[in-house]
């Protein structure tokens, strides 16, 4: 399910979009696709807020887990690529 801007039949804009599995997207889409800065709430908990660009994970976000992990950094397309922090919930962390 769709809410939000349209431009000429397509998602563009600011909007929301919630799948049938309970996962919900919120932020900006370009020509039907997720790009731009938005968040992606997985059902399971997992979240995800930053850059995207064509339905991927793209650019500088953050990352988190249910169990209190969680890595700040770069992606390219949704892969964790670049300079970065992972940080662990006994404070342990990784910068690299």
């Amino acid at each position: 399910m769709y809410e939000g801007d349209y431009v000429l039949g397509k998602k563009h804009g600011t909007g929301k979009f919630r799948w049938s599995d309970g996962s919900i997207y919120t932020g900006q889409f370009h020509n039907n696709n997720i790009e731009g800065l938005g968040e992606y709430k997985w059902a399971d908990g997992r979240a995800y807020n930053g850059e995207w660009k064509n339905n991927k994970m793209h650019g500088k976000g953050l990352f988190t887990w249910p169990d209190g992990r969680r890595y700040e950094g770069e992606y390219v397309e949704d892969k964790k690529q670049g300079n970065g922090t992972f940080f662990w919930p006994d404070g342990r962390k990784y910068i690299g």
